[in-house]
């Protein structure tokens, strides 16, 4: 079977696991590209991981071989790129929270749904361990719904 092409979207704090995780999984995934606009990010990532870096989201989104995108970007603007993805027809892997509001996290979803991608939440529970949400772009690659196995809720 032919590696899984994915975009990383969102090279701050949350990105290390992630990158590493990916990098644990380099005989079935390879990132295509990684993207952040802010240049010294890029720089920073580029210094710890060999994987190839953009400076525009249209870069990812306009690759037809990406089949997946990791977005670990801040919340506030994960419906967004989420529609962006969607309507580019990449599956999508987000890390969690979905959104900042309900009513934004129901866009997102159906947002998902009508564009026939598929959305996968990750959370970043083990990450003290330096585990990622590499593994979960693997599902994403079978393409189809799963029901809810856990949901949380704090506050």
């Amino acid at each position: 079977m032919a590696k899984l092409r994915i975009g990383l979207i969102g090279l701050g704090m949350a990105v290390t696991p992630h990158a590493r995780s990916l990098v644990d999984l380099k005989d079935r995934v390879e990132v295509a590209c990684a993207f952040s606009p802010s240049e010294a990010r890029r720089t920073a990532f580029g210094g710890k991981f060999a994987f190839p870096l953009c400076d525009r989201l249209d870069t990812v989104l306009g690759d037809r071989s990406v089949g997946a995108v990791m977005l670990l970007t801040p919340p506030n603007t994960h419906l967004d790129l989420v529609r962006q993805c969607a309507a580019a027809g990449k599956h999508i892997l987000l890390e969690k929270p979905l959104e900042v509001s309900t009513a934004r996290a129901v866009e997102l979803v159906e947002a998902c749904r009508r564009a026939g991608v598929t959305l996968g939440v990750g959370v970043r529970s083990f990450a003290g361990l330096g585990i990622g949400m590499g593994h979960g772009v693997l599902l994403l690659r079978q393409g189809r719904e799963r029901p809810v196995k856990h949901a949380g809720c704090r506050g």
